[in-house]
C-alpha cells in the first residue's frame, strides 16, 4: 500500500509538470521544542523527568491538478522526523503519532529508533467536482462548519485544538460533501464521514443563508452515536466581529448506555483598531465538563481529547488575545485560556519575524498554570517553548 501511494503521489507530480495544468507548493520547517516540569513526571515507561526536547523537521507537499474548469484532483501529504529526548521518555509516542482515525489508514512510520521517528501521513486525498450550482468532493477533505475562532461546536467531522500550533492545515476527514448553491448568498450541504465504527461516522446537512447582514446555518444529522441539531451566526456589531455557534448532542436510541445528553456554546468578539492592533475575546459552555480537579488536559497531545460535544474538559472557559505588528517585519501576540471554576490557564506569548518574503522565524512558548490535577496543570506547572524556521514555497 505504501509503494502504491508513493508512486501515485510521483506518477501525479510527473503528469502534472507535463499537463502544465497544476500546481505544487508547501513548506519545510524546522522546530526545536523543549518541556520543563516544575514537579517531576513519571512516564509510562517508569522513567522520572524533569524536561523533556525534541527537534521536528516538518515538509508538507501540496500537490492539485487541474483537467478541466470544473475538475480538481488533489493529494497532501505531511512528512515528520522526530528526534531527541522524546521518543526515548515517552515509548509510545511513536505508536500514537502513527495513528489514523480514517476509515482508511494513510499514516505510516517509515523507521523508528531510540532516537529518531520518520512519518508520513496523507491528510488530503481528494476529487472536486462543479457544474453548475452543484460541487461534490469525495476522498480525504476537511469539513469545516465551525465559525469562530477557537472552539468550535458545529464542527463536527474535524474537530481541533487551537493549542495545535504546527498544524495550520487541521485533519481531515474520509467523507463526500454534496453542495448547493440555490443563491450567491445561500448555501446547502449534505455530508457523510465514512468510518470503520459508528462512533467515529457522521452524518449531517447544513443549510447556510444570510439576513440582516449575517451569515447564518443551521445543522442537524447524525454526529457518532448521537443526534445532533446545531447552528451558528457571523456578522458585525458596528465594528465589532460577533460570531457564535451552538450544538444539542442527544444519544441516538441504542446507544444511550453509551452517551448523553449535551450542549456546547461559544461566543466570540473580535475587532482591529485603526493602528493595527488586534483583540480577540471567545466564551464556551459545555455542559459535559467538570467543575472539579480530576481530568486534565495533554498538551504533548491536545487532539485526543477533542470533539464537538466536548471541546474542553472544564465546563465555563474564556479566551483572550491580543496581536500586534511592528513594522512589517514582525509581529507579537500573545492568547490564554482560563478555566473561571479551578483557575487553571494556558499562556501562549508568540513573536513572528519575517526574514525574506518565503523565510519566517516563529518563537512562541505555552505556558500550563495553576494547582495539580486542574485543567491545564495536570501535574504542576508546565513551561513549553518552541522556536520554528520556516521555508515557504
Amino acid at each position: 500500500m505504501k509503494r502504491i501511494l508513493i508512486g501515485i503521489g510521483f506518477t501525479f507530480l510527473s503528469f502534472a509538470i507535463k499537463a502544465q495544468i497544476a500546481s505544487v507548493n508547501g513548506y519545510l520547517k524546522d522546530m526545536q521544542g523543549i518541556y520543563i516540569f516544575e514537579n517531576h513526571v513519571t512516564t509510562s515507561a517508569g522513567n522520572k523527568i524533569s524536561n523533556i526536547s525534541y527537534n521536528l523537521l516538518h515538509n508538507r507537499l501540496n500537490f492539485k491538478l487541474y483537467p478541466s474548469g470544473s475538475l480538481t484532483l488533489a493529494l497532501e501529504l505531511r512528512n515528520r522526523m522526530f528526534s531527541g529526548q522524546l521518543l526515548k521518555q515517552i515509548p509510545t509516542y511513536a505508536t500514537s503519532i502513527s495513528t489514523d482515525n480514517g476509515l482508511i489508514d494513510l499514516s505510516w512510520n517509515w523507521t523508528k529508533q531510540d532516537n529518531y521517528l520518520i512519518n508520513t501521513v496523507i491528510d488530503r486525498a481528494y476529487i472536486d467536482y462543479t457544474m453548475g450550482n452543484w460541487q461534490l468532493r469525495a476522498g480525504r477533505h476537511r469539513i469545516n462548519w465551525g465559525i469562530n475562532f477557537v472552539w468550535n461546536p458545529n464542527d463536527i467531522f474535524n474537530a481541533f485544538s487551537y493549542m495545535d500550533f504546527d498544524y495550520e492545515e487541521r485533519p481531515g476527514s474520509d467523507a463526500i460533501l454534496v453542495t448547493w448553491y440555490p443563491t450567491m448568498s445561500s448555501s446547502v450541504d449534505v455530508a457523510y464521514k465514512a468510518a470503520s465504527s459508528i462512533e467515529n461516522s457522521a452524518l449531517a446537512v447544513k443549510y447556510r443563508f444570510n439576513k440582516f447582514n449575517y451569515d447564518f446555518q443551521i445543522l442537524a444529522g447524525q454526529s457518532g452515536v448521537d443526534y445532533v441539531l446545531g447552528g451558528g451566526w457571523s456578522g458585525n456589531i458596528q465594528n465589532i466581529g460577533f460570531r457564535g455557534e451552538a450544538s444539542y448532542f442527544k444519544p441516538i436510541n441504542n446507544y444511550k448506555s453509551q452517551s448523553e445528553e449535551g450542549v456546547s456554546v461559544s461566543v466570540s468578539l473580535d475587532y482591529n483598531f485603526e493602528n493595527s492592533l488586534y483583540v480577540h475575546t471567545s466564551f464556551l459552555f459545555n455542559s459535559l465538563g467538570s467543575t472539579e480537579k480530576g481530568e486534565s488536559f495533554s498538551l504533548i497531545d491536545p487532539n485526543i481529547q477533542l470533539s464537538a460535544k466536548k471541546l474542553s474538559i472544564g465546563k465555563y472557559e474564556w479566551f483572550g488575545q491580543v496581536s500586534y505588528p511592528i513594522g512589517t517585519l514582525f509581529n507579537v501576540s500573545g492568547a490564554a485560556m482560563i478555566n473561571p471554576v479551578d483557575l487553571s490557564m494556558f499562556i501562549g506569548p508568540s513573536v513572528s519575524v519575517s526574514l525574506q518574503n518565503n523565510l519566517e522565524l516563529f518563537l512562541t512558548s505555552q505556558l500550563m498554570l495553576g494547582e495539580s490535577g486542574t485543567e491545564y496543570a495536570a501535574m504542576g506547572n508546565l513551561y513549553a517553548l518552541f522556536g520554528r524556521l520556516r521555508w515557504s514555497f
